[in-house]
């Protein structure tokens, strides 16, 4: 991974914490998709794109309140809240003080610090992945939505609850699971399913291609979220492929996960 170019994008997001701060424009200096970045970043950091901004903003707000005489709602608006209600809940959410307390009380100063990446923590191990055409493949899913993708996150792990709690998850496992990502303008998709039809599923194709597959070579979170940091952080620097940002999906069999990523074509 090019720890330069996110560190470039670390200082234009200090430079920006007040203005309106653009994924694309993030994405752009790193040199990849908004999708992928988010995921990269996540996977470096632990936290969503969307937290560490927030954070940063607060960790500002709080040395601003401590050493001038702005007023609280001016900071809300300087720091991109559409109230002085939504920065004092999120103010107190972080350091457990309201704003209007802080400013007058002896506490700490607290601060959420800048990230500065670098490649003293990077994994290198050797990876093996094959590229097959599949064709088409009918399935019969529920889904979920969101607008960004620290919500899509919380909505994910909302519907697998649910259909845990109503026993659809069962009745997928026993035919194959699969999972789908789709990112598009609008915002992120995900849906889960099988090839076998159920009350209350609807029809999703995933389309014909050349994939690379990945195997987690377990089921448990923590191997695929450990593959899918290899996947996002290295391998795609490593490759030639270039991989439709768009959509991917999973396929979770009796003791394995398999990830599925659909090839644009290959660059010469």
């Amino acid at each position: 991974m090019n720890y330069e170019y996110l560190n470039n994008m670390i200082q234009y997001i200090e430079k920006n914490l007040t203005e309106n701060i653009e994924y694309r424009k993030l994405a752009k200096i790193v040199g990849v998709s908004e999708y992928n970045l988010q995921r990269i970043f996540m996977f470096l950091t632990n936290i969503s794109l969307a937290e560490y901004i927030r954070k940063r903003r607060l960790s500002k707000a709080f040395e601003e309140l401590k050493t001038t005489d702005i007023k609280v709602i001016d900071l809300a608006v300087k720091y991109k809240y559409n109230s002085a209600i939504s920065f004092t809940r999120a103010f107190k959410n972080m350091f457990g003080i309201t704003p209007s307390r802080c400013k007058t009380s002896n506490m700490e100063y607290k601060q959420f610090p800048i990230i500065r990446f670098n490649d003293n923590n990077d994994i290198c191990e050797e990876l093996n992945y094959e590229i097959n055409e599949i064709d088409e493949i009918r399935l019969y899913c529920v889904e979920t939505s969101a607008k960004t993708h620290e919500d899509l996150l919380y909505n994910i792990r909302k519907l697998y609850a649910d259909i845990e709690k109503s026993g659809l998850y069962d009745k997928f496992n026993k035919s194959g699971m699969y999972g789908i990502s789709i990112c598009n303008k609008d915002g992120y998709l995900y849906y889960i399913g099988s090839k076998e039809k159920y009350k209350n599923t609807k029809e999703f194709i995933i389309p014909r291609g050349k994939y690379v597959i990945f195997s987690a070579n377990s089921r448990e979170q923590k191997d695929i979220v450990k593959m899918e940091k290899i996947i996002y952080t290295q391998w795609l620097n490593s490759t030639n492929y270039t991989i439709d940002d768009e959509f991917n999906f999973e396929l979770y069999t009796d003791n394995n996960c398999y990830l599925y990523m659909l090839i644009k074509d290959k660059q010469n």
